[in-house]
């Protein structure tokens, strides 16, 4: 036998703790001569789940939903994707932790799933929607590491909703929130338009991207690198930003700013937005922001077909353009004649 612990006496029996810097280290104490301690990790709670197999003992400390929340926000996966993907989880995450945050992993049922998207369908379906999809996500990925057997959320089916790819902007439309737009607004709206990219992209926009006559930039979900030859009404547009930027005494490389020369944020453009969208008396269920990425790629399909839209959007396949853009139908441009009966016209 060792001699008895005089610290960290919170832990099982044979469990040991090994403070090296600032981390702490968890080994299980097999005994013997000379003593063997076999390694349990970092994480405390799984370290208790390792050494109550290797003790043949019931685990002091059960995984929760809060747990594996935590524990995939410092995952490598987690930081892989885009930025505007990790607000999206963190926002559904914390929307989680409130109903589930002490919900033991294996304890979680399809029905609770199914109570939570039922009350938080009364705020919002579409939230209640995704953050299913995001709990299912992160019991795929705990499934994949053996902290627990079963998805819950994945066991619950859920017809989708309909989402945006079949409204099309109308000019009437567009024209009335332009005219109750201030002229940060205008420039964003314009932005949009001409180039067809996502807000985020947008925003993150800089002037010394501008190189031998093209706009040069890489998609922030898909990587895609594109170059947008300056002419016409977006050279006009770039002009019209550099000169009103000049104006401001905050030197900024941002090419959208506000009205005292700072970078537009996602708020403040949001802000704005939907400011202007009420004064011209419209809805946001009618027009989102969101929306001139998909009158771009439409307006420009009429104008000079599927393969100019399909790179100005920068999809990989033509099948996702024409999926994208088909909100407003095809157009067309021959109808059938009057029918003919025995070689005759039939009137």
């Amino acid at each position: 036998m060792g001699r008895k612990p005089s610290k960290n006496l919170n832990l099982p029996p044979r469990m040991r703790a090994r403070l090296r810097g600032s981390t702490t280290y968890y080994l299980y104490d097999s005994g013997g001569r000379p003593r063997r301690e076999i390694p349990l990790g970092t994480d405390y709670v799984l370290a208790v789940q390792r050494w109550a197999e290797l003790h043949q003992a019931k685990p002091t400390e059960q995984l929760t939903v809060g747990w594996l929340i935590s524990k995939y926000s410092c995952c490598d996966q987690f930081e892989a994707v885009s930025s505007g993907t990790q607000a999206d989880y963190r926002y559904a995450f914390s929307k989680l932790m409130e109903h589930f945050g002490d919900a033991p992993l294996d304890e979680l049922k399809p029905s609770h799933v199914t109570l939570y998207i039922d009350k938080r369908g009364k705020e919002s379906k579409h939230r209640a929607l995704r953050e299913r999809a995001v709990l299912s996500m992160l019991y795929n990925w705990a499934i994949e590491r053996d902290f627990c057997r079963f998805n819950p959320a994945g066991a619950v089916k859920q017809k989708k909703l309909l989402g945006r790819k079949h409204v099309y902007i109308h000019d009437d439309m567009l024209e009335a929130v332009y005219e109750k737009s201030p002229q940060d607004l205008k420039d964003a709206i314009d932005l949009a338009y001409y180039i067809g990219q996502r807000p985020g992209d947008l925003l993150d926009m800089e002037l010394v991207k501008l190189r031998d006559g093209h706009l040069e930039y890489r998609q922030s979900k898909t990587g895609t690198v594109q170059r947008i030859e300056l002419q016409g009404p977006l050279e006009d547009l770039i002009a019209r930003i550099k000169e009103r930027k000049a104006k401001f005494k905050v030197v900024s490389t941002w090419m959208l700013v506000n009205e005292r020369g700072k970078k537009m944020t996602k708020a403040m453009l949001r802000s704005r937005f939907e400011k202007a969208r009420a004064a011209a008396g419209i809805s946001g269920r009618d027009f989102q922001f969101r929306d001139l990425r998909r009158k771009a790629g439409t307006d420009l399909r009429d104008q000079r077909g599927l393969d100019a839209a399909q790179d100005l959007l920068g999809h990989k396949s033509q099948a996702m353009t024409e999926h994208y853009t088909g909100a407003r139908g095809r157009k067309v441009s021959a109808i059938p004649e009057k029918r003919r009966t025995g070689g005759m016209v039939d009137v």
